[in-house]
Formats: structure tokens, C-alpha cells, sequence
């Protein structure tokens, strides 16, 4: 893959670009891809100015079926609303090219590699071997890099820390899948990549404003900050009295990983936004943007916080989720011994879910009470940093 070239000096970088040239890992699927295209062709911009540049951060609640968890969605929009005002952020019209055909999906892959050196497209994590993914999600973003000449396999930049290789078959198989959620239908991202620029002050200030919309006036109680008030009275009653402790441990699983490993930057996103505003304060002369910063942080804090109630140290729901991280740090890490350690640790979550859910019966009280305050400082936080923000998109 074709990267920007190194200035060589050790100076930091300018507020929202990235001084390395990163070809693999990142904290989240869409923004690192994108941010890795954007080097290829010589733009070197952070993950978190992209993740700004989309709209930043927001709340979505999702009931499932019933007696199954929510699931928790912390960006704002999803694809292919964010990704197009990323991509707007720094001057570019995307094409988002899908198909129900695996060959035209194939030749669409072949025809973007001739042309960009990389392609960028999405797949069901289910079928990529090297997530060991045990559901399905077809809005997962992977940057494909070339094929090799000697075994036709594929080339894949993606989260783990190093390369990765697929089957021809195998990223068919993820790019085809019809799975809900977000099935992918062959999605490419098309776009004249050489052509973009650094974002201009009117691009961040719409970043601003969208992030404050999606918190402050969304259009349903689902969305933002009446999503938040609708996960605080649905997870507390679940955890108080409502479900069965089998269901409140899933409950309460889902969202650890939803918040803290689901590709969001440990926090749904909110760390990545804080140094997002920190970089657009350091670009906008804007008393306002700068007096965000830390309300920014006391956000994110707010946020961790929340993740670590949902599993307490301590007990049975902590060594779970200790179990989870480890297994996702090791598939993160990107090599096959990794990958061995990753299925050790899977091979004893049913042992570690049987003892939480035996556990479960003696903390619902105190847990639902701390997920009811860390929620609801989670409301307050957020509330405040988005009501004060709201005037820099304006100018003003």
C-alpha cells in the first residue's frame, strides 16, 4: 500500500493530523480505515479528528427480541450517514458502491485495488476468522490491501496490531452475508482520495453542531439524551427485580462490550471526542471550543465510570469482564500465538457466566443503584458539554 511519506523530524504533529503512518490496528473499525486511506494518498489526519469530522458522538437504544440484551450504539448515525460527513469533513463525495452479486462485489474489489492500491469495504465480523466472532455484525469497515500473487489471498488491514490474510472465499463469504444487523451487501467506499483536504473551520463547526443535535434534539425517545434516560429506567429495572439472573448477566455483558469493547475507543467514543475537541480547539480560535475540553473529559470519565459498574471488581461479573478484555487484547494483538490465547480464554466464559449467575441474586440491589447514578451522571455530564458546545457551531 502506497503510504505519505515521513517528514522525518521529531516535531509533534499539527492539531488533528497523525505524525506516524499506522498501516495496521486502530480504535475504531470505520475511522481507522478511513484514516488509513487518507494516508495512502498523502492526508494524515488523527482517528478522532475523523471521528469528529462524522458527527462524533451520540446514543442509540436497540431492544432486541425479548429476553435478549440491547444493543447499545454510541457514534453519531450510523453507516452510511456518519461516513459520508466524514468524508464531506475533508472535502470528499463518496460512492458507496454495494451489490447482491458476490462476482460484480469481486470485480468491484479488483477494479478499486488497480486504481487506489486499497480498497475499503465491509463484512460481517462473524465470518473473519481472526475476530472469532460469535455473532453476527455486518457493519464491521476493513481496508483491503492488495492480493497476494503467489496464493491469491487477500491482504487485510483491520484492528489487530499486525496483517492479516483471507481466503478469496472467506471475505466473500463476510462481504455476501444477509445476517442482521447491517447486512453488508458487498458495501466499497469509492473516492477520489488524492483530492482530500484538511478539514476547513465551516466543516468543524457542522461537526460541532451535528454532535449537539444528536445529544440535545433527537428525534426520538431512542436517540441521545432521552436514549440515555430510557437505558437508565430499562437496565435498573432489569438489574433490580424485572429479569431472570441469566438475563440481567447477558444484559450486562452486552453492554461492557457495546461500551468498552466494541470498537469505540473504551468508552462509547467519548475519549476519541475529547481529544477531537481538544485538536479543534488548538485549530479554532473559539473561547468556547476550549472550554469544552474539559467538560469533554469529565464526560469521558463519567463514561468509564459507568463500564466499570456494570461488571464491579470484586466479583463473579468483574472476573467476566476481565475474561472479555483479555480475550479482545489478545485477538487485538494480531499474531497466531495471540489467537491461541484469545480461544483459551473463550473456552472459559460459560464457567465464568454460570458463576456470575449465581452471584447475581445478592448485588441486584447495590448494582442497580450504581447503574442508576453512573447512568444519570453520565445524563448530567453529557448534558453539559453539549448545551455549552452548541453556540461554536454557530461561530458564536
Amino acid at each position: 500500500m502506497a503510504t505519505a511519506s515521513s517528514t522525518g523530524n521529531a516535531q509533534e504533529p499539527a492539531p488533528g493530523t497523525d505524525g506516524t503512518v499506522r498501516l495496521y490496528g486502530g480504535d475504531h473499525c470505520e475511522t481507522s480505515a478511513f484514516r488509513k486511506a487518507l494516508h495512502a494518498h498523502g492526508l494524515g489526519l488523527s482517528e478522532e479528528m475523523l471521528l469528529g469530522l462524522g458527527g462524533g458522538i451520540g446514543f442509540m437504544y436497540v431492544p432486541k427480541a425479548p429476553g435478549s440484551p440491547p444493543f447499545l450504539a454510541t457514534r453519531n448515525d450510523p453507516f452510511p450517514v456518519f461516513t459520508r460527513r466524514m468524508a464531506a469533513g475533508v472535502g470528499l463525495e463518496l460512492t458507496i458502491m454495494t451489490t447482491a452479486s458476490p462476482q460484480e462485489g469481486r470485480d468491484q474489489l479488483d477494479r478499486e485495488l488497480a486504481e487506489h492500491g486499497l480498497a475499503v469495504v465491509y463484512a460481517d465480523m462473524y465470518y473473519l476468522s481472526y475476530f472469532q466472532a460469535q455473532h453476527h455484525f455486518g457493519g464491521h469497515c476493513l481496508v483491503v490491501t492488495g492480493t497476494d500473487a503467489d496464493t491469491g489471498w487477500l491482504r487485510i488491514s483491520d484492528r489487530p496490531a499486525g496483517p492479516r490474510t483471507l481466503a478469496p472465499e472467506e471475505l466473500a463469504a463476510a462481504r455476501a452475508s444477509r445476517h442482521q444487523p447491517f447486512p453488508p451487501r458487498h458495501s466499497l467506499l469509492h473516492a477520489p482520495w488524492p483530492t482530500a483536504r484538511p478539514p476547513a473551520e465551516e466543516r468543524l463547526r457542522a461537526a460541532l453542531g451535528a454532535a449537539c443535535r444528536a445529544g440535545l434534539e433527537p428525534p426520538n425517545a431512542s436517540l441521545g439524551i432521552q436514549g440515555l434516560r430510557l437505558l437508565n429506567e430499562r437496565l435498573v429495572a432489569t438489574v433490580r427485580d424485572e429479569a431472570a439472573p441469566e438475563a440481567v448477566v447477558d444484559t450486562l455483558v452486552q453492554a461492557f462490550i457495546d461500551l468498552r469493547l466494541a470498537g469505540t475507543g473504551g468508552d462509547g467514543f467519548r475519549s476519541m471526542f475529547h481529544t477531537f475537541l481538544d485538536e479543534t480547539a488548538r485549530l479554532l480560535d473559539d473561547s468556547v471550543v476550549a472550554d469544552a475540553v474539559p467538560l469533554a473529559a469529565a464526560d469521558a470519565a463519567a463514561w468509564q465510570h459507568l463500564v466499570a459498574a456494570l461488571l464491579p471488581e470484586g466479583t463473579a461479573l468483574g472476573r467476566l469482564g476481565e475474561a472479555h478484555r483479555t480475550r479482545e487484547e489478545h485477538i487485538l494483538a494480531g499474531t497466531p500465538e495471540r489467537q491461541v490465547e484469545a480461544s483459551a480464554v473463550a473456552v472459559g466464559l460459560p464457567g465464568l457466566r454460570d458463576e456470575a449467575v449465581a452471584e447475581i441474586k445478592n448485588l441486584r440491589h447495590d448494582l442497580a443503584a450504581a447503574l442508576h447514578d453512573a447512568v444519570d451522571d453520565v445524563i448530567r455530564r453529557e448534558s453539559e458539554l453539549l448545551r455549552h458546545l452548541r453556540p461554536a457551531a454557530h461561530g458564536n
